[in-house]
């Protein structure tokens, strides 16, 4: 379902069909801007905390972290967006991370302390990991060997043996880890997000680089550059999203990215950054090269929270934690850099 385009890049423009809008307001260096409108909604079930695309971008799965016991991830075809199915297990599930090959993912089951091992051809869990209390976030090595995972309540993070199957050992890190990310050279990041830092963690010793990093009001997600070597963290009461370098852990740059960002997601090429803005309604595209941000409010969300970008950043998925939608952004016209 399409919207009509922007008329001006110059002042607020809003479109409404089927209960539902986007809003580009201005900011520095607007009419530059990329364009995005709501092209699809979509109905998901309980609160829909995250998206994620498979590795060919043909499906979307969206973790329904209020559904309990069935219904836990759906399923969606990006080409319609219909829903194909869903997959289903005791528990609740939080954040997935696939494969390259696109046939495994792993999901986080916060109410009973395990790592799903999802079949993702016959759409089935294949076995089970225990981890620590309420695990959250997951972080994937290149080779696929290991599987990093944020237990929330414990404070620390499980180390999986995907070969075996079972969790070799916890790291103690900072109170409430959330976000988890892994950078050049193997150094994983954690959000410890009721300490407002990161620490960072040589996989290779399992030793801590440095003293945690200080970074913003309650770090939530943590992301890395494709070439590994910076980190970009949604800092949810700094209203801020921050890059920092991660061979030094220091600070680079930090832009505004509405209230309270919870998701963040970058392009192919290290250029854009996305965060979904849980408390203004948005979504906010951060340009990393000329340091500009623009905001697309989205009319009929409440409280975005999960997001994902395709690579070449024509389309934006979007979870409503408290409308039960997914929503799907595209730009319009050319490539983001010329903003046509």
């Amino acid at each position: 379902m399409h919207l009509p385009p922007f008329r001006s890049p110059l002042r607020p423009v809003v479109s409404l069909i089927a209960g539902f809008a986007l809003v580009a307001l201005p900011s520095v260096a607007t009419a530059l801007a990329p364009k995005y409108e709501v092209v699809e909604r979509v109905w998901t079930y309980a609160q829909p905390k995250w998206v994620v695309l498979s590795p060919d971008e043909a499906t979307a799965y969206v973790t329904n972290f209020g559904r309990r016991d069935s219904k836990n991830i759906s399923i969606y075809r990006t080409d319609t967006m219909e829903e194909t199915g869903t997959i289903d297990f005791p528990g609740n599930c939080v954040e997935a991370v696939i494969t390259a090959d696109g046939r495994t993912m792993y999901a986080t089951n916060f109410h009973l302390d395990l790592v799903e091992v999802i079949d993702l051809e016959s759409r089935s869990v294949a076995t089970e990991i225990a981890v620590g209390a309420n695990p959250k976030a997951l972080a994937l090595s290149a080779d696929e060997q290991t599987l990093y995972v944020s237990n929330w309540s414990t404070n620390d993070v499980s180390v999986v043996d995907l070969v075996e199957r079972k969790e070799l050992r916890r790291l103690t890190v900072g109170n409430h880890p959330r976000g988890l990310a892994l950078g050049a050279g193997g150094v994983l990041i954690v959000g410890n997000h009721a300490d407002h830092t990161l620490s960072f963690i040589d996989t290779s010793t399992f030793e801590e680089l440095r003293e945690p990093v200080a970074c913003g009001l309650f770090p939530r997600t943590v992301i890395t550059s494709p070439d590994g070597r910076l980190a970009y963290v949604s800092a949810q009461s700094s209203a801020a999203v921050f890059q920092l370098d991660v061979a030094t852990g220091e600070v680079l740059q930090k832009w505004a990215a509405g209230f309270s960002p919870k998701t963040i997601a970058i392009t192919a090429d290290g250029r854009y950054v996305f965060a979904a803005a849980n408390a203004a309604n948005e979504v906010v595209g951060i340009d990393t090269e000329d340091g500009t941000s623009h905001e697309y409010r989205i009319h009929g969300i409440r409280r975005p929270c999960g997001l994902d970008v395709t690579g070449d950043g024509r389309r934006i998925y979007v979870t409503g934690w408290e409308d039960f939608h997914l929503y799907v952004l595209e730009r319009q016209g050319g490539s983001v850099d010329s903003g046509a």
